[in-house]
């Protein structure tokens, strides 16, 4: 199953860490995030189209789906990560520096992320994220849904070296809204993940929510149960 490789890494090396570079207990971190309303939120790395923010909202008329993030959440623009190295801070959220050369390559190939909306700025204690990425799967027939998917993902994380302490839990699912998902939970120390699943259109469409407090996932869920899933494909932001 070498197409779904790269999420289940994604969800090993996802991390809150936010590292300022050559020092070791960081400095006075920004105060804003750039964000660019109404723009492009990042390119695409394969041709699925990126999706787009209005207000708070993202949308992704390509896999026809719609969510919407607290007012008090960042949703930073697609230059956020520059901007933020060249204010002196790494922040890690994705490391596939990490992956090696081949599963770098392969997670560039099979993987587009979509988005990363932050609770509060990155680098605060106990900070949560929600990553919106996408996986194409169209060349695995095997993975009929959400479920077959979600199988696939922890199989591969119980066969995989696993950092001490990384804990894996069982497949699950849960209806949000009109929506079923299903879902896997892991942590490791206090940082918690969880990651919804559904797919559609040759994709595995993904929601990963990476927590400390569990009202923060509480806060993630109501984000999906409240999204549109059902969007018309012609129904692309103006």
């Amino acid at each position: 199953m070498k197409a779904i490789f790269a999420i289940f890494i994604l969800f090993l090396t996802i991390s809150p860490i936010l590292g300022q570079k050559g020092e070791p207990h960081g400095k006075e971190l920004p105060t804003s995030i750039p964000v660019k309303p109404g723009t492009e939120v990042r390119e695409a790395r394969t041709k699925l189209d990126a999706g787009s923010v209005i207000g708070r909202s993202y949308i992704n008329p390509t896999l026809s789906f719609q969510v919407t993030f607290p007012d008090s959440w960042l949703i930073p623009g697609p230059d956020f990560e520059d901007y933020m190295k060249s204010a002196g801070f790494d922040l890690h959220t994705i490391n596939t520096e990490a992956l090696g050369p081949v599963a770098k390559a392969r997670f560039a190939k099979n993987v587009t992320v979509l988005l990363t909306a932050y609770r509060s700025m990155p680098g605060t204690p106990d900070n949560t994220f929600f990553i919106i990425a996408a996986e194409d799967i169209s060349a695995v027939p095997a993975i009929k849904d959400a479920v077959d998917y979600i199988d696939v993902v922890r199989a591969g994380l119980l066969k995989a070296k696993l950092p001490a302490g990384f804990k894996v839990g069982e497949t699950d699912a849960e209806k949000l809204g009109a929506m079923q998902f299903a879902f896997l939970d892991a942590s490791s120390g206090t940082q918690k993940r969880r990651l919804y699943a559904t797919v559609r259109k040759g994709y595995a469409v993904l929601f990963t929510v990476s927590y400390v407090k569990d009202e923060d996932l509480v806060v993630a869920r109501k984000v999906l149960e409240t999204g549109d899933f059902f969007l018309p494909t012609e129904a692309a932001p103006q």
